[in-house]
């Protein structure tokens, strides 16, 4: 009988080159977060990324199109099955910017607004969870440090200033 060489499966495999690199942790937070978030909102058909859109739409009624995608760093031809499937559903509109014919201006419908409320109870509930899982001074350290990723990471500057100061310690 012939033997296969089959990986070790699941908690046997060997992730030391990974699971100390924040690249990978964050990743596993994201998909885990995710998940939990999914299951919140899953009686709704409506994903963190249709919530979002709901969200800043809510807060922001009449964005245009473009300056919604920019505000969640989603490209944006991304944004438009988005808006079409929220549009579709009865829960936004896009109207022409009578300013720029071009643009579209985003806002809810009286039936987006009521599903935002549902929604955004589910997500409260989410949150604190996570609250209750790392309590408040965690949660807030967690928070600041995802905030300075986001905002640095990406700047070219972030790392020419990393590395400048780098320099100067040598």
């Amino acid at each position: 009988m012939a033997t296969t060489n089959r990986p070790p499966q699941g908690s046997q495999l060997d992730m030391s080159g990974l699971d100390g690199t924040v690249g990978f942790l964050l990743k596993r937070a994201q998909l885990a977060v995710s998940r939990d978030i999914s299951r919140a909102f899953a009686d709704f058909d409506i994903t963190a990324v249709q919530y979002s859109v709901l969200t800043v739409v809510h807060r922001n009624p009449g964005i245009a199109q473009g300056d919604l995608a920019a505000a969640l760093e989603v490209e944006r031809p991304r944004m438009v099955p988005v808006l079409d499937k929220l549009e579709q559903r009865g829960l936004a509109v896009r109207r022409p910017d009578p300013a720029d014919a071009r643009s579209r201006r985003i806002q809810l419908t009286p039936r987006g607004s009521g599903l935002l409320d549902e929604l955004t109870s589910r997500f409260s509930t989410f949150e604190q969870r996570v609250g209750d899982l790392l309590g408040e001074a965690d949660r807030a350290r967690l928070l600041s440090l995802l905030r300075l990723l986001a905002d640095r990471c990406g700047s070219e500057q972030a790392w020419e200033e990393l590395d400048a100061a780098a320099a100067g310690d040598r």
